[in-house]
């Protein structure tokens, strides 16, 4: 992998890219030994996690620091909202911290990415679970005051961390959504090469490679135990390639399309429900890849019900009247990006037909 990603990069220029990923089993105790290996220099650290993480290693990682005389300051980040993005920016500034370090799903490592960013200080990713390709992307979302998440473009982080005895340790429904997040590439790549088509927008022929290679050999995978090292190191390998996917274009286009677009309209037209980004896209994905008749459609629907993927809008809490107000509204979300829904121009009665055949 590594050697094509610097083939790709070579081409362009301030490219920012993660510059190290470290992984392994029972790792988390050995930080200290592997930032030192990576030539990083750092006296004082914010660490961010919440009080799950902190049970389940972060305790660990802030003990084997401070044995090693390192001064960790421990924060608790609950969501990852505006409010709680103005904080640690504000307390990064302040107390002048080295390194910041987020061990968690998701949000904790959301609101530290975009927060390291404006500091301009190096940011360790940790991921506790494998919910979507956030782990080593330059994008974080964060919750604006109407409670609708929104995309902010970042730096992405300095190192990435995974720990697959942490990674056992999370919620199947996580894991699960993980799953949907890398999938719904399938989707989002053939928008890509369609808007190319349609003379709409140019991309990198190998950067979509890249970002949809990880979907593809994870429905080649041989075992139904989600929670098995295999499952994991296949579903961990295509996270990574698609964030560094979207850190060589500089946005997340390679690993958003449609399908990113209806689970957006989600948020924005039906907010505050229990569903995860991961299910949003992974069910919206299906629709998707149904309108563009794309040929890994029927692979997906095998795999999704190996792992018992909850693959309906019900499971969403959305009714069919309103996944049709919601595909009409995603045509309006970010109209630069051509997609299927641009092409195929549906109306109410085409997008309850395929919804039936899909999602219904």
């Amino acid at each position: 992998m590594a050697e094509k990603i610097r083939l790709v990069v070579d081409r362009r220029e301030c490219v920012k890219m993660p510059k190290f990923i470290v992984q392994g089993e029972n790792i988390i105790n050995d930080i200290y030994m592997i930032l030192y290996t990576k030539n990083i220099h750092y006296k004082r650290v914010f660490f961010l996690c919440d009080r799950q993480t902190f049970k389940i290693g972060g305790k660990k990682v802030i003990d084997s620091l401070k044995k090693r005389n390192i001064s960790v300051i421990k924060k608790f980040v609950e969501k990852s909202d505006e409010k709680n993005v103005r904080l640690i920016k504000n307390t990064l500034k302040k107390q002048k911290f080295d390194l910041l370090i987020g061990f968690g799903g998701g949000k904790i490592l959301d609101v530290a990415k975009i927060s390291a960013g404006v500091n301009k200080i190096k940011f360790i990713s940790i991921p506790t679970i494998l919910s979507n390709d956030g782990i080593a992307s330059p994008v974080s979302v964060i919750t604006n005051k109407d409670g609708i998440p929104v995309s902010h473009l970042t730096n992405p982080p300095y190192g990435i961390i995974i720990d697959y005895n942490i990674i056992k340790k999370a919620p199947i429904r996580h894991l699960r959504a993980g799953v949907g997040d890398l999938i719904s590439n399938l989707s989002s790549v053939f928008d890509c090469r369609l808007a190319h088509k349609r003379k709409k927008e140019k991309i990198n022929s190998e950067i979509l490679k890249l970002a949809e290679i990880g979907a593809k050999k994870l429905l080649k995978i041989k075992t139904n135990n989600i929670k098995s090292l295999k499952f994991l190191k296949c579903l961990c390998d295509g996270l990574l390639k698609s964030g560094l996917a979207m850190c060589l274009v500089g946005s997340s286009r390679p690993a958003s399309g449609s399908e990113h677009k209806i689970s957006h309209a989600m948020d924005y037209l039906f907010p505050g429900r229990d569903a995860l980004h991961g299910e949003q896209v992974g069910i919206a994905t299906l629709f998707t890849m149904s309108l563009q008749k794309n040929p890994y459609l029927d692979s997906v629907k095998r795999l999704y019900k190996i792992i018992r993927f909850p693959s309906k809008i019900s499971n969403l809490k959305i009714k069919p009247d309103e996944f049709i107000r919601i595909v009409i509204q995603a045509k309006k979300i970010r109209p630069q990006r051509y997609t299927i829904l641009e092409d195929k121009n549906l109306g109410e009665k085409e997008i309850r037909k395929v919804s039936k055949k899909t999602i219904y």
